[in-house]
């Protein structure tokens, strides 16, 4: 087998492409999944929805299908061509995306999410794996940063559709557009060749070995083979011989509890700040998002080479800091400052996470079985974080309305907020378990 610096290279050649084009199908896949909360108040009174339909709108309903979907899926990235994995999710979130348009009711447009979800799924489980087969574990918190730059600039670029496309076309023609555009991406995603398995870890293997993954390459033959629920059960043992792996994947719940709840910012900023610019909130979540995104993978990956406790102390330090400016904007008006300060550490707290997490659980995970381990991942932040989290204020505003609070929504969000904080103690005991495993 070749061990030499130009087999690396000849591993990771094009990496920089397949890195780009997988980006720009994230930026997709969340303007196409956030259309729902950017049209929150046109959807809102079209289809008469209450704050609960609402959060089982953006919650419960895309993300249950979008996670149990991405679990299978995750089996499927371990065993078939990627790329063309990626091309059939592809297909069916952009047709689902623009059937979203045509809804006349909470049950059409609820089952049209449903399948916009069961298509988003096939994306990131194959696209973290293939990251994970271009670049060496070093560069991977790099790596999985500039892919979830899709997020911010998806989600920042669906705002600003709303309000800059939404006022001229309307909320259903941007539906029926953005379905559209998701075919032009087609060509080139199945240009792309499935790279080597696992063969970035043979050839670049360091001497910090920790990770459950590079311990198990001598086995991830055996995980080829393995039907779905034996693979289950393989990663259900990983995670009890691995607690760092545990207590990133609960960190990684608790933080999504307050981001699913920010799919209702919109319907807050109208009712109770008196704010409606949003290509002002969607500008600023692309900037400080991409900032954020950048920082998180390439600050992780420098704390990572030489601090203990690895990017998830990194993560939890970070967090702690940004903690007060995210709450603390929730309390004040739209025209201080602070509104703006807090708004903005928020989107910079939030995108940071993804870059550290990932790839620390990429490394930590058996390269045959790390499309599973992401879809886990993706299933527990998503049905536990997202999903609970849209739920719950939007369950706790129509409670909150009829005992007449008077900012309802507002505390129904920080209420939510507030449980993000268990984020950081999960990060800070991960890191422990990091740093005692590397001794």
């Amino acid at each position: 087998m070749p061990t030499n610096d130009n087999d690396l290279m000849q591993a990771q050649r094009n990496g920089g492409w397949v890195l780009f084009l997988l980006l720009l199908l994230n930026i997709l896949n969340m303007v196409d999944r956030n259309l729902v909360s950017s049209f929150g108040p046109q959807i809102t009174d079209a289809l008469d929805l209450s704050d609960t339909e609402f959060g089982l709108l953006t919650g419960p309903i895309f993300v249950t299908f979008y996670a149990v979907m991405g679990l299978y899926v995750g089996r499927l990235a371990d065993l078939m061509h990627r790329p063309k994995l990626i091309a059939i999710g592809l297909i069916t979130w952009s047709a689902f995306t623009a059937i979203s348009g045509a809804a006349r009711s909470f049950f059409h447009i609820g089952v049209a999410r449903l399948f916009v979800g069961v298509g988003e799924a096939c994306l990131t489980p194959a696209a973290m794996s293939m990251l994970s087969d271009k670049f060496p574990p070093l560069k991977r918190g790099f790596a999985s940063g500039i892919y979830y730059l899709g997020v911010p600039l998806g989600a920042g670029a669906s705002y600003v559709v709303a309000d800059v496309l939404g006022q001229s076309v309307g909320w259903r023609n941007c539906f029926y557009i953005l379905g559209g555009l998701g075919l032009a991406l087609m060509l080139p995603l199945l240009l792309i060749k499935d790279p080597i398995r696992g063969q970035v870890d043979r050839l670049g293997s360091t001497a910090n070995h920790t990770s459950a993954g590079e311990q198990s390459l001598s086995g991830q033959k055996q995980h080829e083979d393995m039907r779905f629920v034996e693979s289950l059960k393989a990663f259900i043992g990983i995670v009890k011989q691995t607690p760092a792996l545990a207590w990133a994947l609960a960190g990684a719940v608790f933080l999504h509890l307050p981001i699913g709840g920010a799919q209702h910012v919109v319907n807050w900023f109208e009712r109770e700040r008196d704010f409606t610019d949003l290509s002002i909130y969607g500008g600023l979540f692309i900037v400080f998002g991409t900032l954020g995104a950048v920082l998180g993978g390439s600050l992780s990956d420098w704390f990572h080479k030489r601090f203990n406790g690895g990017r998830l102390r990194f993560l939890a330090i970070f967090m702690l800091c940004m903690a007060p400016l995210t709450l603390g904007y929730r309390l004040v008006d739209a025209s201080s400052p602070f509104f703006y300060l807090g708004m903005c550490a928020g989107f910079v707290s939030f995108t940071a996470f993804y870059g550290p997490v990932f790839s620390t659980v990429q490394d930590l995970s058996p390269p045959r079985m790390r499309g599973l381990t992401t879809a886990m991942l993706i299933l527990l932040m998503n049905l536990l974080g997202l999903g609970l989290g849209a739920l719950f204020v939007g369950v706790l505003s129509d409670l909150f309305q009829t005992m007449l609070f008077q900012e309802p929504l507002t505390w129904a969000l920080i209420s939510v907020d507030l449980f993000g904080a268990l984020s950081v103690i999960s990060f800070w005991i991960g890191s422990k378990h990091l740093h005692k495993a590397s001794r």
